[in-house]
């Protein structure tokens, strides 16, 4: 007998209600057991791919670290499974209102505690969303709070943080205002940057806080050790407001870069889950009665990406070149024929604009048309090297990928394959620079590279999440240094409106001007599928938030195994 299959059930959504639900996204999954007897010794093993650059809210910026402030602190709402249907609902804020001209929410926020027993207060929300957005935070992720009031303005020092539209009317009410009505404002509020932190907690800690174990936490779990390249290890917070609901005492997290070695850990059972993108290892768990089998749709890109800054990739001919160059549909084959899909547009599948499939109703992927135009990549190559001056001659270029994943084989046969690709259809050189992740994000936000590649997993449901970081405004975010002023207008449009039709009609044209112009090349994007110990219930893997919600997961039947 095969491991059980959970299949994945479309989701649709729920109603916004001021103290109730709203619907957050597209597929999900979860484990199933709520009636289920209980182990004694309740606690985890799970697995993160790779070390959190930082705990720290208002600094994090990887998938890693995101796992850890989901189930560590409490944003103002939380993206969960509710039979089957991925819901927003009211956690660090008990209920909100909004005013009807769309300007003021006004979030009542329940009765929390820390996890030193100090109250949870608007104050300490409005505190982190105002440190997000200062300067002197370098926070990558402020431009997500540019819909509130002057967020923008402040986060580029234009005005002082007093001018911000958030305030704390009292210990138990937080009041935001935004610049304009903003169509998916209330999905952002379970995200990170929406998490309250102590003033006092950051100034004693100073550049240290979020590298360390030393935090205040305010979510269903506490950091309790933090051993770097190695393991965390986290413990049910006893103050926490649903700590009821919260079954497992201690969640240990191994931090495992490589692929084989996690492949191997999930087959002789030291972890009770894992991602698992192979088709030979799908191929071998799938034989493991002891696992569950957990597959839906993953919002998430792989795509390429050019230093506009650099001589070579300034020309749009040139990236264009190594955008059609790259074989989709032979990584697909040869790495991920389970997981991933070629791909020729930015938005994955299962981001929705208002209640529609956003790539669904485009109906095509745009890159698609370039391709069917340009024969010869080579050709366009060479025809980019002259309008720069430089020798026409393939044969006579060299260009390097940047790559993180230094210890991980998938990362690198993907990496090798690309390089064997490009160097076949387009005649020139191409090195690979391997590098931890850490470094290889400080390379890129520092435009020390040429070529490099990583992936974007959508951060809310709304096709926002896939586009704004390419703005001109948001170089923290856009590591391409590309500007395009048309894109601009056409983002800060859907932005500002709450007519769906209009907003559709924007990111369209934002996304053919993306591809076409090619400060990055997409290449697939990913379905999720995961393995999962028999004994595991109520474990959730939404398709936005966190790509693992462990809050409410127990075991059943551990020692029998």
């Amino acid at each position: 007998m095969k491991s059980r299959k959970l299949m994945v059930f479309l989701l649709t959504a729920m109603i916004v209600s001021t103290t109730g639900f709203v619907g957050c996204g597209g597929n999900s999954q979860q484990t199933q057991g709520s009636n289920a007897k209980m182990d004694k010794d309740q606690h985890l093993n799970l697995v993160l791919r790779d070390e959190p650059k930082s705990i720290d809210p208002s600094r994090a910026t990887d998938r890693y670290s995101n796992i850890v402030i989901t189930d560590t602190q409490e944003a103002l709402t939380r993206c969960e499974l509710e039979n089957e249907k991925e819901v927003i609902k009211p956690a660090g804020a008990e209920s909100w209102k909004t005013s009807e001209d769309g300007l003021t929410w006004t979030f009542k926020l329940r009765n929390n505690k820390w996890s030193d027993g100090q109250e949870v207060k608007a104050q300490d929300y409005e505190y982190s969303i105002k440190r997000t957005l200062d300067p002197n935070t370098a926070s990558q992720y402020a431009y997500l709070l540019y819909p509130i009031k002057n967020a923008k303005e402040y986060s580029k020092s234009q005005v002082k943080a007093e001018d911000v539209g958030i305030k704390a009317l009292d210990d138990k009410t937080l009041e935001i205002k935004l610049a304009s009505p903003c169509a998916y404002f209330l999905k952002t509020t379970y995200f990170r940057v929406f998490v309250p932190e102590r003033k006092d907690v950051v100034e004693k800690n100073g550049d240290k806080y979020g590298s360390d174990a030393n935090t205040a936490c305010s979510g269903p779990f506490v950091v309790k050790s933090w051993v770097h390249k190695n393991k965390m290890e986290l413990e049910k917070n006893p103050n926490y407001w649903d700590k009821d609901k919260v079954k497992a005492y201690k969640v240990h997290l191994k931090i495992i870069p490589d692929t084989q070695a996690r492949m191997n850990e999930i087959y002789n059972g030291s972890i009770d889950e894992c991602e698992v993108e192979k088709k030979e290892w799908i191929s071998k768990l799938d034989t493991k009665k002891d696992l569950t089998y957990v597959t839906g749709k993953d919002p998430s890109t792989d795509y390429s990406f050019f230093n506009t800054k650099d001589k070579l990739f300034s020309n749009v001919k040139v990236r264009q070149a190594f955008s059609l160059a790259i074989d989709r549909e032979n990584q697909e084959k040869v790495l991920y024929p389970k997981t991933r899909k070629a791909f020729y547009a930015f938005c994955s599948p299962g981001i929705k604009i208002g209640d529609e499939e956003f790539r669904k109703k485009v109906g095509n992927e745009p890159l698609k048309k370039l391709k069917e135009q340009v024969k010869d990549p080579k050709a366009l190559l060479s025809e980019g090297l002259k309008e720069l001056g430089m020798d026409p001659d393939t044969s006579k270029l060299t260009v390097t990928i940047s790559a993180s994943g230094s210890g991980d084989a998938n990362a690198k046969q993907m990496q090798e394959l690309k390089q064997q690709n490009l160097q076949n259809v387009l005649g020139c050189k191409v090195k690979i620079d391997y590098m931890d992740w850490a470094i290889f994000q400080d390379k890129t936000r520092k435009a020390h590279y040429q070529l490099a590649a990583m992936a974007w997993s959508a951060d809310y449901d709304d096709p926002m999440t896939m586009f704004d970081m390419w703005m001109t405004a948001n170089a923290d975010m856009n590591h391409t240094s590309w500007s395009n002023a048309k894109y601009d207008a056409l983002i800060e449009k859907a932005s500002k409106t709450m007519d769906q039709k209009v907003r559709f009609e924007a990111f369209k044209e934002a996304e053919e001007i993306l591809v076409n112009e090619a400060p990055l090349a997409p290449e697939d994007y990913r379905i999720k599928t995961f393995y999962v110990k028999n004994y595991v219930k109520d474990i959730q893997f939404p398709s936005f938030g966190s790509p693992v919600e462990f809050k409410y997961a127990y075991t059943s039947g551990r020692d029998a195994n």
